[in-house]
């Protein structure tokens, strides 16, 4: 069962964190697995530095891939040597989350 988290928006890093958590511990107790990714873009894309006060270390030392897309990050003058430890950065965020559906993940927005 692979999903692809999707946040553009700041202030739903809560939801966020709290889904993939939920998530995670749910395919655990029923002895799933597949992939698990955060697609972050927009005015998220702010929450990647090291000091934005987002932890995203528990997320990916849970196994769940970070990705930070870098149109997002040049829009919002987010300096590549200033993200935090284990996020992958991909070129445009978009085509990840086409890419990623048409391999088929499921999408989820909160």
């Amino acid at each position: 069962m692979n999903v692809i988290f999707h946040i553009n928006e700041p202030e739903k890093w809560s939801a966020v964190l709290s889904n993939v958590a939920n998530y995670l511990q749910e395919m655990d107790k029923q002895g799933k697995t597949g992939a698990v990714e955060i697609l972050v873009n927009g005015k998220a894309i702010i929450s990647v530095e090291t000091a934005s006060g987002v932890d995203l270390a528990p997320m990916i030392n849970a196994g769940v891939k970070v990705v930070a897309c870098a149109k997002a990050m040049a829009g919002h003058q987010v300096d590549p040597s200033t993200i935090q430890h284990g996020i992958v950065v991909v070129p445009v965020g978009v085509y990840e989350l086409v890419k990623r559906q048409d391999e088929g993940f499921a999408y989820v927005k909160p």
